[in-house]
């Protein structure tokens, strides 16, 4: 019995030893309590440690999972950087950021941060997609986040969240975890090199060229149609049945009866024998509304004696109609009758009885997305508030409703909110613009997630549904100022046509003359507009008391682009280099205009030319002949967020020669790209610009709430490429309301790529 007892006390003894020597093991192996020593970015984590890159909290715990800052992640980069061992840690003055020095260094070297300007940047988390643009700049490589995240991979940097290596799967919109951070600064390491390089100028993705992207890197579910017996064209202009109008484009045939929701009508008009009216004939209309608003768009415009009236652009008469606040249905007829002024006039006696347009304005229920400011400075600073406000059918706000909406930008923008309660009806976020080198168009998305109960049923149209507002991200334009232009002389010849009020609700084309002039600052500056006639507005002279006549531009009357001309030349001199820059939207005569191109020849007189808008309303053959002629050169611009794109290009050239390349950035493959959905068919069309080479595939990518999912278009010749597939067939994929489309090369490569939204037609 005794050695039964001894013998059972020796293994109690052995066990108790073992165990003990088990549980010691475990805690010098594990540096932190929640990170066990099987973790997958353990060795990370404690070789970060080690290094002093990172510290655990007081409780004995690391928080693998918890989101990095910015501050944060720089704070261990600079600690990892042997270049600098004196930064890494809280300095600066008490009144500052803890790393603004940290900051400062960074910024020295151009590391691409949006912490910069934005204190409040600094704290909010960083994503995957930041740090792969950071890192790249940290072995001095300029590259924006596409490019940046192929560089990761290429690097073996990361291997993505599953392992296919493409966009999607690194996640470029997540948040960097702790735990990730170690793990990317550890195979940073294993390459041997921890000197931060840097960059030798703001970051703007100049290094992109030097890195191919796989085929398929934004994703490859890819729906690609047989080419259809069929080739549908998307849906054009009404043909009218009034035997008076050659065409009908009517932007919206409902409207929401809300007091703000609007519309553009162009009538495309023949004379009364059938006849074409000429593009730089002037006729007044007067125009009546039974229900809506007829939008005063100009001073040579409005009412006159209670009656309101617009003057035709040539053949066509366009005019803005806004609905009404209103809790029920309204049906509505706009009236296009010629006025006493012009009705003596024989061709034109048959609009004594007046053209109708019908109009539908159906209350409601919406969530309104505003924001203070539709246009910022691209420069990743600049911010602006949003807006969400729910009201019901007719327009009122609902002051107590008890709800959250969830924001979203489709360029990916920061936002200060993602998710917001409402406040007195309202919600809101604070969005910080992108950083790029040209403009960008976002849409800013809200959607009702958490609804309340009791206005269930008067806001069930706005369920489920994405409510958007556009914004611009606008670079402004730059010039070398090294570059000699003491001689030179510049006439800006712009349009003040009718027409412009649909191009150009925003007059872009004033505002960005405006800074054209400023930024050049040539010392003789002629500025002039056209309608049926031209006008001189100054000069020569001065970039400022020139630039302040722009605000004289209207928007009304035909189009006469040789008497435009006429008036600027007249003012040129006799000495140096003279460049004239027409801006149109229209058709035009063109014997005047062809004579210009001889007096430009004769006076040395070198011609730009931008073509605003719908290719079919353009005289691009009149446009590029008047620019190859004179050594000048030809822009399109779809839309006129881009005015500022062509004006960039042809800076360049007339201040340091350098001269416009035939594709200035990405989304200038694509022209008139558009999304468009009818009550039975989806259709996806775009020209591609015929100087950027050739096009071997042109796809139309869509997010949704399965993934990705891709359309690839059917080339039908003349560089157009369309699908049209039945709505049926596209309600089921729940797609967001934007789509890009990709232009791939053939090797593959991506080489377009635009950003367009979804509109019904």
């Amino acid at each position: 019995m005794t050695v039964f007892k001894k013998r059972t006390v020796c293994l109690l003894l052995i066990l108790l030893l073992m165990a003990s020597a088990l549980v010691s093991h475990t805690s010098a192996a594990s540096l932190f309590k929640d990170v066990r020593t099987d973790h997958w970015a353990y060795p990370s984590i404690e070789w970060a440690v080690k290094k002093g890159l990172v510290k655990g909290y007081s409780n004995g715990t690391y928080a693998p999972q918890r989101a990095l800052t910015e501050a944060e992640f720089i704070t261990m980069l600079i600690r990892y950087d042997c270049t600098n061992k004196k930064l890494g840690h809280s300095q600066g003055t008490p009144d500052e950021h803890w790393a603004s020095d940290n900051y400062r260094y960074l910024k020295s070297k151009n590391i691409p941060l949006a912490g910069y300007s934005n204190i409040k940047l600094r704290d909010q988390p960083i994503t995957r997609g930041q740090v792969a643009r950071i890192v790249a700049a940290f072995e001095g490589i300029d590259l924006s986040e596409p490019y940046a995240v192929q560089y990761m991979y290429i690097q073996n940097l990361s291997s993505g969240m599953t392992g296919k290596k493409d966009y999607n799967d690194y996640g470029v919109n997540r948040s960097l975890t702790r735990g990730e951070a170690a793990v990317f600064l550890n195979r940073l390491s294993k390459r041997g090199n921890c000197q931060m390089i840097g960059l030798s100028a703001p970051a703007d993705g100049r290094d992109d060229d030097r890195y191919e992207l796989p085929l398929n890197f934004f994703g490859n579910k890819t729906i690609v149609f047989p080419t259809p017996e069929n080739l549908d064209q998307p849906p054009a202009a009404l043909k009218p049945i009034d035997s008076r109008l050659e065409e009908v484009d009517i932007e919206k045939e409902t409207l929401i009866a809300n007091g703000m929701d609007s519309t553009f009508i162009t009538l495309k008009l023949k004379d009364c024998y059938g006849n074409p009216i000429s593009y730089d004939e002037l006729l007044y209309f007067q125009v009546s509304s039974n229900a809506g608003t007829i939008s005063k768009e100009d001073w040579a415009e409005g009412y006159w004696n209670e009656k309101a009236y617009s003057q035709t652009d040539g053949p066509e008469l366009t005019v803005k109609v806004t609905a009404p606040k209103s809790s029920t249905v309204q049906q509505d007829t706009i009236s296009f009758q010629i006025s006493e002024y012009d009705e003596s006039k024989i061709n034109m006696a048959c609009f004594r009885q007046p053209v109708t347009v019908p109009l539908t304005y159906v209350p409601k229920a919406e969530l309104q997305v505003k924001t203070d400011s539709n246009s910022l400075s691209a420069d990743g600073v600049t911010t602006t508030q949003v807006t969400a406000t729910i009201v019901r059918p007719g327009g009122q706000a609902i002051t107590d409703f008890n709800g959250r909406v969830r924001f979203r930008s489709a360029q990916g923008a920061y936002l200060s909110a993602q998710e917001a309660n409402f406040f007195n009806g309202t919600a809101s976020t604070t969005l910080t613009a992108i950083s790029a080198s040209h403009p960008v168009t976002d849409e800013i998305f809200a959607e009702i997630v958490q609804v309340d109960s009791r206005y269930k049923v008067d806001i069930d149209s706005v369920l489920g549904k994405s409510h958007s507002s556009e914004v611009v991200y606008d670079p402004g334009l730059k010039v070398d100022n090294s570059c000699p232009r003491d001689d030179l002389e510049v006439a800006f010849i712009i349009d003040s046509s009718g027409s412009m009020k649909r191009n150009d609700a925003e007059r872009l084309r004033v505002s960005k003359s405006e800074e054209f002039i400023s930024t050049l600052n040539a010392p003789r500056n002629i500025a002039a507009h056209f309608n049926s006639r031209g006008y001189l507005l100054s000069g020569p002279d001065l970039p400022a008391p020139v630039s302040t006549t722009f605000k004289y531009v209207f928007q009304s009357g035909g189009t006469n682009i040789g008497e435009g001309l006429e008036k600027a030349f007249n003012q040129f001199s006799s000495q140096g280099p003279k460049v004239a820059i027409l801006l149109t939207d229209g058709q035009s005569s063109e014997r005047k205009a062809l004579e210009m191109i001889d007096k430009a020849n004769d006076n040395n007189i070198k011609i730009y030319t931008i073509g605003l808008g719908d290719k079919k309303r353009l005289n691009e053959a009149l446009l590029q002949r008047m620019a190859s002629e004179t050594g000048g050169q030809y822009f399109h611009v779809q839309e006129n967020i881009n005015i500022g794109t062509a004006y960039q290009s042809i800076l360049n050239d007339i201040s340091c020669g350098i001269p416009y390349p035939s594709c200035a950035q990405s989304s200038y493959v694509f022209s008139a790209p558009a999304i468009e959905l009818t009550s039975t068919n989806f259709y996806m069309n775009t020209y591609i610009n015929k100087n950027c080479g050739e096009i071997a595939k042109v796809v139309v990518r869509f997010h949704a709430a399965g993934g990705d999912i891709d359309y690839e278009l059917i080339p039908r010749g003349q560089n157009y490429y369309a699908l049209k597939k039945g709505r049926y067939e596209i309600s089921k994929l729940d797609l967001f309301k934007e789509g890009t489309f990709l232009a791939y090369d053939t090797a593959g490569r991506l080489v377009g790529q635009r950003l367009i939204s979804m509109r019904d037609k």
